[in-house]
């Protein structure tokens, strides 16, 4: 992740991009919020605490993008998913499966149905964002 985005800023590619289309995924995706966040829940150590690794290029605001989140992230642990949301609120934590794909409108509108960890650590369908 830190040689992305590290590579994303240098090259300054947020400017680059024009509104141009952006297809991401995985790591990918993280790179695109304001904040790239770092979490790892069923690692050999046991569970970690997420951690803000740096900012991204900010072309999604008030997003943490979650990539591979049920394989990564405890999500049937309601109280520690619960903590994990709230820590980064008013951003959105937004589980990101294989398949998934959000299409955000140029005006930063989220479609509805897009999967979001509440603060009350349940993963639900947003109405529209």
């Amino acid at each position: 992740m830190g040689v992305l985005a590290e590579v994303l800023h240098l090259f300054n590619v947020a400017a680059a991009l024009n509104g141009a289309p952006v297809i991401a995924w995985s790591a990918g995706a993280m790179a695109l919020a304001d904040r790239i966040v770092l979490f790892h829940d069923r690692s050999p150590q046991g569970p970690g605490h997420a951690e803000v690794y740096g900012s991204g290029l900010s072309l999604v605001r008030d997003v943490v993008l979650l990539p591979h989140a049920r394989a990564r992230l405890l999500l049937d642990d309601t109280t520690r998913m619960a903590v994990f949301a709230q820590r980064f609120a008013p951003a959105r934590c937004v589980p990101l499966e294989a398949g998934t794909r959000i299409d955000i409108s140029a005006g930063g509108g989220w479609p509805p149905g897009v999967r979001v960890l509440g603060e009350d650590g349940h993963v639900t369908a947003r109405e529209a964002a």
